[in-house]
């Protein structure tokens, strides 16, 4: 398993565009290409951040490379962004996280 670290700065009317290319995307990747889970967060400084865990590193990059009808969701998400850095793929080494009691996405406050 490994998780990717992505950062975005959006453009502030942007932000709910950017929440649903988002989600779309994200929702793909679970059904079609491997990956395990998503969240999105948005710091104080105002950077979006959001970490997708992946059954493998190779499943991330197939999800990367391919073209599909979510085009538009991909669309919806660049033109709402200013900054993308580069995604940081990360291998687990110690877990102590508490396992998830329900399986459907929560939207937080």
């Amino acid at each position: 398993m490994i998780t990717v670290l992505f950062r975005w700065d959006i453009k502030p009317q942007c932000e709910q565009a950017f929440k649903e290319g988002w989600s779309e995307i994200i929702h793909r990747n679970i059904e079609k290409y491997g990956a395990l889970g998503s969240r999105l967060h948005k710091s104080h400084d105002n950077q979006w951040i959001s970490y997708s865990q992946w059954i493998s590193e190779e499943h991330y990059k197939n999800a990367q490379n391919c073209q599909d009808k979510h085009e538009q969701a991909r669309i919806k998400m660049i033109t709402a962004i200013n900054r993308t850095y580069e995604p940081i793929i990360m291998v687990p080494i110690l877990d102590h996280l508490l396992a998830s009691e329900t399986s459907q996405p929560q939207l937080l406050p």
